[in-house]
């Protein structure tokens, strides 16, 4: 009996995945401040600590070669028109080769098999092998066959997943069914099948927030894989929700990230002492501006005490330089931060400094509680907005890591900033950026939240997800969005892992989120964010 056509998901793998998690990041570095994917579980079905929540989206505006290696004119020629229907919507530009390198090499074959790696992680794939999979495809294929395949895989190509994998799809698989599927086509397990097929990703990986039944990146399946015999057929174009998600994913005009992750200069798995990169600011100024750093994303070993570094040095009208360090016996595996820029006129509605505990005593006397008053430089005419990002941390291994870094008594000459700890643990130093502005500026809001918005900390999860609504009216347009750590609480029996990152965001307001992986347990932490147009 002949076996059905349907698409594979290529994963990445094992041994490349930091290799693919690098490149990610080096390609967009949104992909590790933006989009959260999910865990990659290894052949044994646990999940594997080279599991980072990366996602694997190119750069706006790239473009990507594709080198069609054999198949008819027809073919080839069919190929290139059903490609490019995703370019009318994406910031992405397609440039068909006969030779040289290309990030995506497409073979035409009878295999029955048709696949595709997903969006950056054809980087990690070698250049003499294939990137993607036509394996039915002749010059007698219908039209509607052409465009639906041929859409499906590049729609991979650029990042998208199977819509069949989102959390809001509810599939009655017939398992044995499936294993033997993937068994005879791709050598598969029964744990490498539950990773590509039955697992669902979070919310924060699909490309939609709710399962669209009428997406191009539909997984098609016959009946006899389902319990109950229902299938679906390939939709045979782009839905609408499809097209609004990639032109999100690949803006017109490329979003300047404002961040930084060492990931975009060094593999998680080579950790260092220091990492830094020059950040160009997008427009120049007329003076060197004032910057603010807030920690946005930790993977430390918990061997030694926690001490990372987040600050910018060599700040001009143009750039600036941004580092994340740690020192002594430290081990850094990754970090990452982001950055708010305002003009230093003496105008300016935006001020920005830090406050460090160790402006009020040494680190080597730790306290429980630091609190000081700020004088702002330039007086508000009522009390303004203030928000508050850690960017320095120093605590001792053998206690659980908790700090917080809170503002009180707001004033329009000042406020108290607040950084304290609670419970045994030790905390030697931290410090923590500040940022105000009036409270009635439009076209700007800020605010904070937390995991403890949706449970308890006392009930530890990896994956939290919430909502921040904005003020009524505030944006006509979806804004752009800071987000870094005001607080953590997490256990020091294994290693510091901890992610902020954002999605859905509109006028109205965005998703949030605050997650872990591998074995961390989070008991809960909170993050300031500040949107503005």
């Amino acid at each position: 009996m002949d076996l059905p056509q349907i698409c594979t998901q290529m994963p990445v793998p094992p041994e490349r995945q930091v290799m693919a998690d690098t490149l990610a990041i080096q390609e967009n570095p949104l992909n590790c401040h933006q989009i959260t994917a999910g865990e990659v579980i290894t052949d044994g079905g646990s999940i594997g600590h080279l599991a980072l929540p990366i996602g694997s989206m190119w750069k706006p505006g790239r473009t990507l070669r594709v080198k069609i290696l054999n198949g008819s004119e027809k073919i080839r020629g069919k190929i290139q028109q059903y490609a490019n229907v995703w370019t009318q919507y994406a910031n992405i530009t397609f440039e068909f080769v006969d030779s040289g390198d290309a990030e995506l090499r497409v073979n035409v074959d009878s295999s029955g098999s048709s696949w595709s790696y997903i969006g950056t992680d054809n980087l990690t794939i070698a250049p003499y092998q294939y990137t993607m999979n036509f394996g039915w495809l002749t010059d007698s294929t219908p039209e509607n066959e052409f465009s639906r395949v041929i859409t499906h895989e590049f729609g991979h190509a650029l990042g998208c997943i199977h819509e069949h994998q989102s959390p809001a799809a509810k599939i009655p698989w017939n398992k044995e069914a499936v294993y033997d599927y993937y068994w005879k086509t791709q050598k598969w397990g029964p744990a490498q099948v539950d990773t590509n097929i039955f697992r669902l990703y979070s919310a924060t990986t699909t490309q939609f927030s709710s399962f669209d039944p009428n997406s191009i990146m539909l997984y098609a399946f016959p009946g006899s894989m389902t319990t109950n015999g229902t299938s679906t057929g390939w939709n045979r174009e782009l839905s609408e929700t499809d097209k609004s998600f990639i032109a999100a994913a690949y803006p017109a005009q490329g979003l300047d990230v404002a961040a930084f992750n060492t990931m975009e200069v060094r593999p998680w798995n080579k950790p260092t002492k220091e990492s830094s990169k020059r950040h160009d600011f997008p427009k120049k100024f007329n003076t060197p501006p004032h910057v603010a750093v807030g920690l946005d994303w930790l993977d430390i070993s918990n061997s030694a005490n926690i001490r990372v570094n987040a600050y910018v040095d060599n700040v001009t009208t143009e750039s600036t330089y941004v580092h994340i360090d740690t020192w002594w016996d430290t081990t850094l595996y990754s970090a990452g931060c982001k950055m708010f820029t305002a003009p230093a006129s003496h105008n300016a509605d935006f001020q920005v400094g830090q406050f460090s505990t160790q402006d009020d005593h040494p680190w080597d006397k730790p306290q429980t509680n630091t609190a000081r008053h700020i004088k702002f430089e330039r007086a508000y005419s009522a009390p303004p907005k203030v928000i508050v990002w850690l960017n320095k941390l120093d605590m001792a291994r053998d206690k659980n890591w908790r700090v917080s870094a809170t503002v009180t008594e707001i004033q329009a000459d000042g406020f108290t900033i607040h950084i304290d700890t609670w419970g045994d643990t030790t905390l030697y130093s931290a410090t923590a950026a500040w940022i105000a502005y009036p409270a009635n500026k439009p076209g700007v809001a800020s605010g904070s939240y937390s995991t403890e918005d949706i449970r308890p900390w006392n009930q530890p999860q990896v994956n939290n997800t919430g909502r921040a609504n904005f003020p009524a009216g505030a944006f006509h347009t979806a804004p752009t969005v800071l987000t870094a750590l005001n607080k953590l609480d997490i256990s020091s029996i294994h290693n510091l892992r901890l992610k902020l990152s954002a999605d859905s965001v509109s006028e109205q307001g965005m998703n949030w989120h605050i997650d872990s992986w591998f074995d961390t347990t989070l008991y809960s932490a909170g993050a300031s964010y500040i949107a503005f147009t």
